[in-house]
């Protein structure tokens, strides 16, 4: 058992003769397991608490409290009942996440008050948390909370700063000191925290909070910075129409209503010596409320094909192209023939969900659901938060109809009313086993450890910004898994094969019109490494990802859900370098800033005495110019390999390590892809790589070579062959360039 430390400050004043009771100061002292992190909490007579990492000062001594309609003021001028310790050290299991189990230890000081109130302290290894617990006779108002970040220097912050309370997807301005913030500024959580003079890094959040208003953190003067939240609403606008976000138009003076006897959230403080450390923080989902679901076998993560992003825009002006089995499409053409189309894709790569956005229709989606059962895909539908609350059994509807999940926007509020929506709607879901995508949502605070069939949330700047900005870009990708991956799974939705460099990148959103992404197409990849999304979107169209075989390989295999994640290398807002484990296989991630990188990863992780293959898609040396380009590579490698990876300007790289009998770490030739393109109307082949072409034969069914050209004399990066002494069928085309040699399948009608 850890010591706690009492202490009895005795102040003698020579002038004027103070009461008892504020002469005594009753101080406890509480380290983490490995000795590294301690708090201080002086209980008496107001409550303050202070943290030091290594004998370094993070926050100099800061007051807590609460005010109630009942005349209590928790954490001012209360009298100590007792002190409780205790020490855990637990495993928890977990359904769906990064982590298959995490160690639970910590050290726990329980303070208890005469007034009927007590505060938590956990201290751990990787931070610190306190909640206030009351045991009121009758229900009462929350009027205030006071939660005060004192620090002995102004350290610079990365502050996701907001205007409303109403949005959470935030891109992060740093500021070298939080002095030079304005005081009325403030910024959703989490917030990030540099520690001068130091490496240390503290990260402001909160956890377990299903039942009062979210937090916000605010300039507090100098070298400090307090807690805000939304008021409680008193009139919304529109609250008959179950498609508004009903916005609340005047508020209350208070907080919350709550019961008498109830525990609050828990404020949640993430220390880390290294960068790399706060990649793989679970300290919010520890703190969360336990599962609640006692069956989850019907709860499957996965991937999902998914139409809005890229428009339904399967060919170029939406037409249908009947020889290669495509609808007419775009977001005109939304109905049963189309998703068909999307499921048939899904069923064959390996992605069991089909999500249908806005624009879908009931007149169909129950004879969709039929068809999509026969294929073993299972269908999502998106609606609204207000529409899935307030439609009399909307859900057990969508269960009727056969849909599997909801995609639930637009919740666009956080006071202490739309916080409890979110344990409304997963229990909701999970009556009908359903899963649950949470987008236009506040920052989790571990929902989805309670209910696993919440699988993301959103509060994150996703690929869904690049219709209308350009904050979904690298610079961010390398920072908010330090940030705000902290909280729980986000709902970024990866997968854009439109790559374009910083200076190319323009923002559209235009009928018919598919956007494009920034930073390149290996670090569009590695997103589905080294983000947090227990359910992985590919946000393009089907027939992008026909184009590159070796990517919609790596795309259908890639898991969601992982049993052990390892952060490598990384630093904040610079790259990121992640291993994670899923059965016998690994798979690394890297991703650099619009800087680029070039980082050395060790295979240290792997299990020794075991060869595996290493599939790789990284940068080419050209990438920084021409992002859609990437190498293919096969590589053997066990525990002592070491490689070198140039990442580009918005670079990255993606290996997957297979279980293989070879030994060493022999190259194999890097490969850049080949990509094939029937052009019916001029009648001909059209070939592009990265890398020279030098030959191509075409090959019928049986083996026999029908056209052959040699390009060795004029070898370039695209070539065209023509195809009009061909009849319609099906063929092989063998391509060789100065790296590889490839053969493909084409369809010429």
């Amino acid at each position: 058992m850890y010591q706690i430390r009492q202490v009895i400050k005795l102040f003698l004043l020579s002038i004027v003769l103070l009461p008892l009771q504020a002469l005594l100061a009753q101080q406890y002292d509480v380290v983490s397991p490995n000795g590294m992190l301690k708090l201080t909490v002086v209980a008496t007579p107001n409550l303050q608490y202070s943290i030091s990492y290594n004998d370094t000062q993070l926050i100099s001594p800061s007051g807590i409290s609460m005010s109630f309609n009942n005349g209590m003021a928790a954490g001012v001028n209360g009298t100590v009942k007792s002190a409780n310790t205790r020490t855990v050290n637990n495993e928890i299991p977990v359904l769906f996440g990064k982590n298959k189990t995490l160690t639970d230890n910590f050290n726990e000081l329980e303070v208890v008050y005469d007034q009927n109130y007590s505060v938590l302290f956990r201290v751990y290894d990787d931070g610190m948390a306190y909640r206030f617990v009351t045991r009121f006779s009758q229900d009462v108002i929350v009027n205030t909370e006071a939660a005060v970040y004192n620090f002995p220097k102004a350290p610079l912050v990365y502050f996701p700063e907001a205007t409303t309370l109403d949005h959470w997807e935030k891109s992060y301005t740093v500021y070298s000191s939080i002095n030079n913030l304005g005081e009325s500024q403030y910024a959703v959580i989490p917030v990030l925290f540099s520690i001068p003079d130091t490496n240390y890094k503290l990260v402001l959040t909160e956890a377990d909070n299903n039942d009062y208003p979210g937090l916000y953190i605010q300039k507090n003067g100098s070298n400090s910075m307090k807690g805000m939240w939304a008021q409680y609403p008193d009139s919304v606008d529109q609250p008959n129409n179950v498609y508004s976000q009903h916005s609340p138009i005047t508020r209350f003076n208070y907080l919350a209503r709550s019961a008498g006897a109830r525990n609050y959230p828990w404020r949640v403080f993430v220390v880390s010596a290294q960068d790399k450390d706060l990649l793989n923080n679970e300290l919010v989902y520890k703190l969360a409320e336990p599962q609640k679901l006692s069956n989850v076998s019907w709860i499957e993560p996965g991937k999902s094909a998914w139409e809005w992003w890229h428009k339904a825009m399967l060919t170029a002006d939406g037409s249908a192209d009947p020889a290669n089995g495509i609808p007419a499409n775009g977001n005109a053409n939304l109905g049963l023939d189309l998703y068909k189309y999307y499921v048939d894709f899904a069923a064959a790569n390996n992605l069991k969900y089909m999500t249908l956005d806005a624009g879908w229709s009931d007149s169909y989606v129950s004879a969709l659901c039929t068809y999509a059962k026969t294929k073993g895909v299972k269908i999502v539908v998106w609606t609204w938060a207000s529409n899935a609350l307030e439609s009399p059994n909307w859900v057990a509807k969508m269960k009727r109809l056969g849909i599997s999940g909801a995609k639930i926007d637009f919740f666009n509020r956080d006071d202490q009313l739309a916080m409890r929506w979110g344990a409304k709607l997963a229990q909701d879901l999970a009556n009908n086993q359903m899963v649950g995508i949470f987008h236009g949502c506040p920052v989790p605070t571990g929902l989805n450890r309670a209910y696993p069939n919440i699988l993301n949330f959103e509060a994150v700047l996703g690929n869904e910004e690049n219709f209308w900005r350009r904050g979904s870009n690298p610079n961010y990708h390398v920072q908010f898994p330090f940030i705000r991956s902290l909280a729980g799974p986000e709902d970024y939705t990866p997968g854009s094969m439109r790559n374009k460099t910083e200076r190319l990148f323009t923002p559209v959103d235009l009928p018919n019109t598919v956007p494009s992404s920034q930073g390149t197409r290996a670090h569009e990849l590695s997103m589905y490494i080294v983000f947090d999304q227990w359910l992985g979107y590919l946000c393009d169209a089907p027939t992008e990802y026909a184009k590159y075989p070796d990517i919609l390989d790596f795309l259908s295999k890639v898991p969601t859900v992982w049993d052990k994640t390892v952060p490598l290398d990384a630093k904040l807002g610079d790259y990121i370098v992640m291993a994670k484990q899923k059965g016998t296989d690994w798979y690394v991630g890297g991703m650099a800033s619009w800087t680029g990188r070039s980082v050395d990863v060790d295979f240290s992780f792997l299990s020794p005495n075991t060869t595996y293959k290493a599939t790789i898609l990284r940068d080419s040396a050209t990438s920084s110019d021409y992002p859609t380009r990437y190498v293919a590579q096969s590589l053997s490698a066990t525990s002592a390999s070491k490689l070198t990876f140039n990442m580009s300007k918005g670079g990255g790289f993606v290996i997957r390590l297979t279980e293989d009998k070879t030994n060493g770490i022999n190259n194999v030739a890097a490969q850049s892809p080949v990509l094939i393109r029937v052009d019916k109307a001029g009648k001909y082949l059209s070939l592009s790589s990265e890398d020279a072409i030098l030959s191509a034969t075409i090959i019928n069914i049986s083996g026999q070579n029908l056209i052959s050209k040699n390009f060795y004399a004029d070898a370039g990066l695209s070539k065209q062959i023509s195809l009009s002494s061909l009849s319609s069928g099906t063929y092989l085309v063998k391509v060789k360039t100065t790296t590889s040699s490839r053969v493909m399948k084409f369809i010429y009608v």
